[in-house]
């Protein structure tokens, strides 16, 4: 956006949020801007946030309703192993099935990142009451099958009962030790991982059962192995491995025996509860501690951070990711217990952070901006999970802003989210909704779009089919509006509605071109309708001016008219070409060898030399003429194997440039390379005029190593959709070679097609459209020479008339 000529508007405005707000965090106090608050699936808001003070933090919020019947919480192991990792995103996607979506979460744990063992959570971890790695000396976070969470410290205790007899299960998963009794589960991965030195039994629950915590399951003995090791662990069942005088017990054991297992969990060593999942912290007190902010033993570097907590209720659910090490600083544990607070937790724990952190929801992605730059595979994650039916009728909208604030006559049409009777997200833009407000709030433009032309802001309905939503339109009193460009590119065809915006806090929005007075400082040039639409008259460029109340500011307008639906953008004069191509080619750029047929163009000549990838690139940083719509380049590649050609052009409004890709060249005729600019850039954008050439490079295929070869360009021809092609043949791209071209001298020769033209009338065009030499041609054997006199070096039109036709061409006077 322009800023240089911002000026207050002094209208009504309404802002996306809501009034500023500010928080203190260690005391720093910062401005809050919400980038995003709305619902991503049943019972559950996303939250993105930018909080600036001389630093800046970007911090994103999920808040689970975890008493929603269609929600709950469950941690989740990479790859159901407690080897190994995954991205939090890829472990959603693989768990999610029908009746149960993973539809948000964060990363989790801890874990090893080398080793033997990489990937192993640090910390105690549960899935589906299956413990998968012991609860250690670190803080975790709990959920139990009463949706109740928990954070504290975890202890262990294991109890395997048959024969009337007791006997302790060490610990789950992982090493077995002397004389050790482990259990295996699923968690473990597809084996035991143990060696011979031992027996292992099978075990499958009995009817009816369920793996559980703090509550004792009976299974029957399926399998029993002896001094074998390594045994598989079917899903849903467990293995019994023991060692030395562990396996002189399971010894004890024959096939269909009923054993009862008692996992025992104890929290803060005074809490047993039905737990069903567990993730680990840091080593750290709970940095959050029943709404008291922990001080003493605080990880003080500033790095990306995750955290999990819950309300004092207990009612909510809240997963934090704060960005870090980049253009967001990063928090301490502190900082991030202030955060995790004012966000409604009573009690929360420090996950893995770092290039661990990561945020992510289903129909988005990855929310935050990992500091790695890309989505780390960790040990394990924690997710909001939909376990509803599927159901994909929208039965209920929500627009991403439900309360906006604009400008008076700020335009904008709302985006909708979509969301079936139980509050799955299952459409992230919702097409097909209407709005209806009251002339005192607005009105409804004929494109669908809301404008505040009312004096007081109010209530914005939204339709969908039988359902509505309402929106609040606020209005404030001051906003900077400027146009979107310095700059635009017109021909006849457009009908360019400028655009004005405002910025409200981070939010940038049209206000409506209709509300601005306007004046053009050369109507000759350019014209501009009651809605603030601007079309192209004549060649040449102009200033535009726009006011409204004590806002005023400038567009430079230049109106390029295409005289036919085909001009030649290029003819391939060789003095405007560069070559650049594989070294042992040789090859020079010249017009030798062009076909037989053509009047102009520039040829590569090369002897074929083997080489690595051999390839031929020609290139001009050069505008085209106008708003092509198709930009053609004509080629002959002769005997050449072209493996592949890449076109490449640049938007206006870009600093890098796009290819289009073509691999089928036929040999030994003329080929149109044709690329749309619809297929390269957004072509409803007017910023993206003139569209600028870059290069064209032919990769070389198996050729005849000795043998000579020439690839022959023509000329780049420039396509506009609405104009006719002045009667001429489609074979005939122009009637006219005009040489010298770039123009050293003062004399131009102008070499005529067609013999029948007798008498011509030859115009000069500066760019701004001043017609600054003009003359009469007698054509003598085809050629008339046209002389222009001194002139400053630039680029210039030639335009050309025979009798009812004209053409013009771009010429270049150095």
């Amino acid at each position: 956006m322009n800023k240089k000529n911002f000026l207050f508007l002094l209208v009504s405005l309404v802002s996306f949020i809501g009034s500023a707000q500010t928080i203190d965090i260690d005391g720093k106090i910062y401005s809050i801007d919400t980038l995003a608050n709305y619902q991503v699936g049943p019972g559950t808001t996303y939250t993105g946030l930018r909080l600036k003070s001389n630093a800046r933090l970007d911090v994103y919020f999920l808040k689970t309703a975890i008493h929603h019947p269609y929600v709950t919480i469950k941690t989740t192991l990479a790859r159901d192993s407690i080897y190994g990792t995954e991205t939090p995103s890829a472990m959603a996607t693989r768990k999610s099935k029908e009746g149960s979506v993973y539809f948000a979460g964060t990363n989790g744990d801890f874990f090893t990142t080398s080793g033997s063992y990489l990937g192993m959570p640090i910390g105690g971890c549960m899935a589906d009451a299956e413990l998968a790695t012991m609860p250690v000396a670190r803080k975790i976070f709990a959920f139990d099958e009463n949706k109740s969470s928990y954070v504290g410290q975890m202890s262990y205790s294991g109890n395997l009962k048959f024969h009337q007899s007791d006997f302790t299960i060490h610990h789950v998963n992982h090493l077995r030790a002397t004389n050790e009794l482990v259990l295996y589960n699923r968690n473990n991965g597809k084996y035991t991982h143990t060696n011979a030195y031992g027996t292992e039994v099978l075990v499958e629950l009995l009817e009816g059962e369920h793996w559980k915590t703090n509550s004792s399951v009976k299974a029957k003995v399926t399998k029993i192995e002896k001094n074998k090791g390594n045994m598989p662990i079917p899903a849903g069942q467990a293995v019994l491995s023991g060692h030395g005088t562990s396996q002189t017990i399971l010894d004890n054991l024959s096939l269909n025996d009923t054993v009862e297992i008692s996992i025992g969990l104890k929290l803060n060593n005074e809490i047993t509860a039905p737990f069903t999942e567990m993730i680990g912290g840091d080593n750290r007190k709970e940095m959050l501690k029943d709404g008291v902010i922990e001080t003493s033993e605080v990880w003080n570097e500033l790095h990306p951070r995750t955290a999990i907590g819950y309300s004092q209720n207990k009612d909510t659910v809240i997963f934090c990711v704060v960005d870090g090490r980049g253009v967001s600083a990063g928090v301490t544990t502190k900082q991030l217990a202030i955060l995790m607070k004012s966000a409604g937790a009573y009690s929360a724990i420090n996950l893995d952070g770092g290039g661990s952190s990561c945020m992510y929801v289903k129909s988005f992605g990855i929310m935050n901006s990992p500091s790695d730059g890309n989505e780390r595979a960790v040990a394990n994650g924690i997710f909001a999970v939909a376990c509803a039916p599927t159901d994909n009728v929208i039965a209920e909208i929500k627009s991403y802003t439900p309360i906006i604030q604009l400008p008076r006559y700020g335009v904008i049409m709302p985006k909708f989210l979509g969301y079936n009777q139980y509050g799955v997200l299952i459409n992230t833009d919702l097409k097909g909704v209407t709005l209806s407000c009251t002339p005192d709030v607005g009105q409804i433009l004929d494109d669908g779009r809301f404008v505040a032309t009312g004096s007081q802001g109010g209530i914005l309905t939204a339709h969908y089919n039988n359902i509505e939503t309402k929106l609040i339109i606020k209005l404030i009193n001051s906003a900077e509006i400027a146009f979107r460009l310095d700059s635009v590119l017109v021909d006849q065809r457009s009908n360019y509605p400028i655009q004005v915006q405002t910025t409200i806090g981070i939010n940038t929005m049209d206000v409506l071109p209709a509300a601005l007075s306007w004046t053009i400082r050369d109507p000759e040039i350019c014209s501009i309708n009651e809605n603030g639409q601007l079309t192209g008259l004549k060649n040449g460029s102009t200033m535009v001016i726009g006011s409204l109340g004590d806002f005023k500011d400038s567009l430079k307008v230049t109106v390029q008219i295409p005289t036919s639906g085909r001009m030649i953008g290029d003819n391939f004069n060789i003095e405007n070409w560069t070559l650049n191509a594989s070294t042992p080619l040789n090859a020079v750029l010249n017009t030798q060898n062009l076909p037989a047929n053509w009047t102009h163009g520039a040829a590569v000549n090369y002897v074929y030399t083997s080489t690595r990838a051999p390839f031929i690139k020609l290139l001009r940083n050069a505008p085209m003429f106008g708003l092509p719509d198709t930009l053609k380049l004509v080629v002959n590649v002769g005997d050449i194997n072209i493996s592949k050609a890449l076109l490449s052009l640049r938007a206006n409004n870009a600093s890098s440039f796009v290819s289009k890709e073509f691999t089928v060249i036929p040999k030994n005729t003329d080929t149109e390379l044709s690329v749309a600019m619809s297929e390269l850039f957004d072509a409803t954008d007017i910023a993206i005029y003139p569209v600028w050439f870059d290069n064209i490079n032919f990769y070389l295929g198996t050729q005849t190593a000795g043998q000579a070869y020439t690839l022959a360009l023509k000329e780049i021809v420039l396509c506009y959709k609405g104009i006719e092609i002045s009667g001429l043949p489609s074979v005939l791209l122009s009637q006219y070679e005009v040489f010298p071209n770039p123009l050293e001298g003062n004399t131009l020769n102008i070499r005529i097609k067609n013999n029948d033209a007798k008498l011509l009338q030859a115009q000069l065009f500066h760019l701004n459209g001043q017609c600054v030499a003009s003359q009469q041609l007698n054509p003598m054997n085809g050629i008339a020479t046209f002389k222009i006199g001194k002139l400053p070096a630039g680029n210039y039109f030639l335009k050309i008339i025979n009798k009812e036709t004209s053409e013009t061409i771009n010429l270049l006077i150095k």
